[in-house]
């Protein structure tokens, strides 16, 4: 029963920050124009490094989907050091995480995010540009295509539901859950009895469990709340929120063989220097931070029934996109044994997680699919066909290109 007030008692602190964020998130993908942003990232040098940094600490997108629009920069004309800085502030930050950030651990912590993020990106940027050339695969690069159509209000609500919301509720329903135990089976400040995580072994901690990790921008303030909670000091829980984001074993790899060794190697110990310099300038502020699991307990009764209600709404929108992927999941699992062959698709302009998941739900709707599994890493959609049924190739390449992708090639194997 603690576990569970806990959970509760850490969705309750993030739910009204995260939809606001993603609100403003879906309205700033309608109507921000990215043809003019752009235009000012062709440049190498130090302002389009800053600028590129000034675009990306607002952009909502974490580490597997900033990798594709840092590609769609380069090929669009973007600068190397440009193409860097957006790669390496775009994740820490959004401004649904911000929006997060200062609802919970408090404003002092969510401008230093901020400010590191974009430190960071400038820093890179810059020596991006200053080392030569280090981006030998960037300019074949495919970045996420997006066609949409529909009202405003539809766009903005596809966009920071069906697409941000999908992309992070995994890992946001893990921070939370992380972020309960830490809470339930640590009491308050358990942690800070080892002096020794004060200071700089607290911080390259924080940095240790970052690094590998994948956890997005918003999910991973309720585990540093938890952090701090235990008795790491707020510094540390700032290195935690920019090195989570920006880097994990996955797309580190994806950095390397994208953009090359040396954007690489800037890339990863620009993020290292940046994040513990600002933690341990952080820690010298000696700024007080209540934590997770201190708020709301002064909450009138027309914001506890808002809080409430945003709460409700992101248990809501957790248990739907869980229970819609486990039953594809299972739907997948009993066809795939009935399947009389395979058709392979050869699709060009997928980028992340969303453009596999449009693919994919596309093609599992049509006659005669008993399935799809699609990789936009490896640009293919591989369709389980019962021979027996009504499959039409030409229908699922329109399905497809009616998305805005294009099909190279497509074949039975």
């Amino acid at each position: 029963m603690e576990l569970i007030d806990a959970v509760w008692s850490t969705i309750l602190a993030l739910a009204p920050s995260l939809i606001f964020g993603l609100l403003i998130a879906g309205i700033l993908h309608v109507f921000v124009k990215k043809d003019k942003i752009l235009s000012h990232l062709g440049q190498p040098g130090f302002r389009s490094s800053m600028k590129a940094a000034l675009v990306g600490v607002p952009l909502p997108l974490c580490s597997c989907g900033v990798l594709p629009a840092a590609l769609g920069l380069r090929r669009d004309g973007a600068s190397k050091g440009a193409v860097t800085s957006f790669l390496i502030s775009t994740p820490q930050t959004g401004v649904d995480s911000i929006a997060v950030t200062w609802g919970v651990l408090g404003w002092p912590v969510a401008l230093a995010k901020v400010i590191t993020a974009f430190l960071a990106g400038v820093i890179g940027g810059t020596i991006a540009d200053k080392t030569g050339n280090g981006m030998e695969n960037a300019g074949t690069a495919i970045g996420c295509t997006e066609v949409e159509t529909g009202s405003l209000p539809s766009r903005i609500w596809n966009y920071f539901f069906g697409t941000i919301f999908r992309d992070i509720y995994g890992w946001l329903a893990i921070g939370i859950i992380v972020s309960a135990l830490i809470t339930t089976f640590l009491e308050p400040g358990q942690l800070s009895e080892y002096t020794l995580l004060g200071g700089p072994l607290g911080l390259l901690a924080a940095l240790a469990i970052g690094i590998p990790l994948y956890v997005c921008s918003t999910a991973s303030v309720p585990i540093a709340a938890g952090l701090i909670y235990a008795g790491f000091p707020v510094g540390s829980a700032l290195v935690f929120l920019i090195a989570g984001p920006a880097t994990n074993a996955a797309t580190m790899g994806a950095v390397r063989k994208a953009l090359g060794t040396r954007v690489f190697l800037i890339y990863i110990l620009t993020v290292i220097a940046v994040s513990l310099t600002a933690g341990g300038v952080l820690n010298s502020m000696n700024i007080a931070v209540s934590g997770i699991h201190d708020t709301g307990h002064s909450m009138n009764s027309i914001t506890s029934v808002l809080t409430t209600g945003a709460g409700i709404l992101l248990i809501t929108g957790i248990a739907w996109f869980a229970v819609k992927d486990i039953l594809r999941y299972l739907k997948k699992l009993f066809r795939k044994d009935n399947a009389d062959s395979v058709f392979l698709m050869q699709i060009e302009g997928m980028g992340c997680s969303s453009c596999e998941m449009k693919v994919s739900s596309v093609l599992s709707e049509l006659p005669g699919v008993l399935g799809a599994t699609v990789s936009a890493s490896d640009g293919n959609a591989l369709l389980n066909i019962d021979r027996s049924g009504d499959f039409d190739p030409g229908m699922a390449v329109r399905a497809v290109e009616q998305k805005g992708y294009t099909v190279r090639e497509e074949r039975y194997v």
